[in-house]
C-alpha cells in the first residue's frame, strides 16, 4: 500500500488544485447537497430532437461520479452530495433571465440550474479510393454552451462552450460499402456524449 501513497497524494493535490481556482458550488449555494436539473435554452440553429438528446446525454454523464471526486471527497475533503432531478419531458426555458431561473428553481426545488444551449450540429460524409479499396468516412461535430446558475438570485456560477467529435470509417474492395457505418443520428449522439463528458468533468470538479 505504501508504494501507492505518493501516487494518491499527487492525484489528490492535482485534483485539489483544479477545484480551488473558483469558489466551490456547495459554498456558493450554502449547502452540502447540490440539487440541480438540466434545462434547455432553445436554439433555433439546431434541430429540436438533437437539443433534447443533448439534455439526456448531459444528464447521463452527470450521474456517473468520477473516481477523482470520490478520492477528493474521502481523503480529507468535505463530502458533497449531488442530487440530479430528471423528468420525462425536457424543460425548455424562454430565457435565462434571473427572474425565470429563480422561478424554475423554486418550482423544481433545486439550488442550481444547468442551462444548455446547443449551438451547432454538423455532419459530413466523404469517400476516397485508396489502392483497391474504397473508403467512406462519416463525421459529426457538435458545439454546446452550458452554464451553471444558482437559483437564489439567478446569478451565473460558471459556464463554457463544449464540443465533441465523432468519426467512423469503412473501407472495402471494389465497391463503396456503408453497411457497418453508424447513421447520422448515432454519430451525432456519440459527439454529444463527448461534449457532455467534458462538461461533467468540470461540474464535478467544481462541486
Amino acid at each position: 500500500m505504501r508504494k501507492f501513497l505518493p501516487v494518491l497524494l499527487i492525484l489528490f493535490l492535482v485534483v485539489g488544485c483544479a477545484t480551488t481556482s473558483r469558489t466551490p458550488i456547495h459554498k456558493i449555494v450554502g449547502s452540502s447537497t447540490v440539487r440541480t436539473k438540466v434545462v434547455l435554452l432553445d436554439s433555433g440553429n439546431v434541430d429540436k430532437a438533437y437539443q433534447k438528446v443533448a439534455v439526456r446525454e448531459f444528464e447521463a454523464k452527470l450521474l456517473k461520479q468520477p473516481v477523482s471526486y470520490t478520492i477528493r471527497s474521502t481523503i480529507g475533503g468535505q463530502k458533497v452530495d449531488l442530487v440530479l432531478i430528471t423528468r420525462k419531458e425536457v424543460q425548455v426555458l424562454r430565457s435565462s433571465s434571473p427572474q425565470e431561473l429563480i422561478a424554475v428553481g423554486k418550482e423544481s426545488d433545486v439550488n442550481t440550474l444547468i442551462v444548455l444551449e446547443p449551438l451547432k450540429v454538423e455532419y459530413s460524409e466523404g469517400s476516397a479510393k485508396r489502392g483497391e479499396e474504397f473508403c467512406v468516412v462519416r463525421r459529426a461535430y457538435v458545439v454546446i454552451r452550458a452554464k451553471v446558475y444558482e437559483t437564489n438570485r439567478g446569478s451565473l456560477i460558471f459556464g463554457g462552450v463544449y464540443d465533441g467529435k465523432a468519426e467512423a470509417r469503412q473501407c472495402s474492395k471494389g465497391i463503396q460499402r456503408t453497411d457497418k457505418l453508424p447513421n447520422r443520428d448515432s454519430l451525432v449522439v456519440r459527439a454529444v456524449k463527448k461534449a457532455a463528458e467534458k462538461f461533467a468533468g468540470d461540474f464535478w470538479s467544481a462541486l
